[in-house]
């Protein structure tokens, strides 16, 4: 495989709050990676790094999206992927289906392509019938229906994802699913945020489970599944206890591997390989 994000040693600090110390990951097209935490544990902080919409210098580690130093350009690695925010900066007086029209214009996609996407998108969303209202209109669930629509639209390799089942029905959320599926599919890598461990860790490749308190586990082992909360907890990792009941039946149901290797990350990181064998 080819990777579409290579990170080392990320780190990103608020005045002297240190959020993110000394993070690695790399990301491969296709794959998906999911990013497990507390509030406040750094999930949204990394998105945003990773979306090239935190400033990063040398001293802050190395990335790069779809090979372009993100460090020294930005601009350009950000041209390889979409960002869905917790709270997606539509504009209110605008319609969806401008949205849609400034998305194209501004990626340069093939309109009737896009039209037709548009279409399916929009159906499995149940959001076909408020494309021609003001954003300002809609509620916050439908809102954000239209910003993960134009992630889907947006024929990125790489998709960024902050709480993507926020304010989703369980319905709308099976859609979801599907369309990540799809595009994954496809080739397309996703990094999806979420303190919903349930929702995601089914359709994942990777898990990292960030540490509030960025203290730096050693899980250099593999671990059976009965054992996984017990692991996460012993090392002190945040949310350990709080996931370690969620983890263990979603994980038994990923094609019934029962081993699984937890590998450290960087710093304050623990990844959760869940293609053991």
């Amino acid at each position: 495989m080819t990777a579409i994000l290579q990170a080392k040693g990320l780190t990103q600090q608020y005045g002297t709050h240190t959020v993110l110390d000394g993070l690695d990951l790399t990301l491969d097209r296709g794959q998906i990676v999911v990013v497990l935490g507390e509030n406040g544990a750094g999930k949204s902080t990394l998105l945003r790094t990773l979306a090239c919409e935190l400033p990063l210098d040398a001293r802050a580690g190395q990335l790069e999206i779809a090979d372009v130093n993100a460090v020294q350009n930005p601009e350009q690695a950000a041209e390889h992927l979409i960002h869905v925010a917790q709270h997606p900066p539509l504009a209110p007086a605008l319609t969806p289906q401008e949205h849609i029209d400034a998305l194209v214009a501004f990626r340069r996609l093939n309109a009737a392509e896009t039209q037709t996407r548009t279409a399916q998108v929009a159906q499995a969303l149940r959001i076909e019938g408020v494309l021609g209202r003001p954003v300002r209109a809609l509620s916050g669930g439908t809102a954000h229906k239209v910003a993960l629509m134009l992630a889907f639209l947006s024929q990125t390799p790489l998709v960024l994802l902050d709480e993507p089942h926020a304010g989703l029905d369980v319905r709308s959320a099976l859609a979801l699913r599907r369309l990540i599926q799809q595009s994954r599919d496809a080739g397309t890598a996703f990094v999806l945020a979420s303190h919903l461990a349930e929702a995601t860790l089914a359709i994942a490749d990777r898990a990292l489970v960030l540490a509030r308190d960025h203290q730096r586990p050693v899980l250099l082992e593999r671990v059976r599944i009965g054992q996984l909360g017990d692991v996460l907890a012993r090392h002190s990792v945040a949310c350990g206890m709080a996931f370690g009941h969620r983890l263990g039946p979603v994980l038994v149901q990923r094609e019934g591997v029962a081993v699984y290797h937890l590998l450290q990350v960087g710093a304050d990181v623990v990844e959760v390989d869940l293609g053991g064998n």
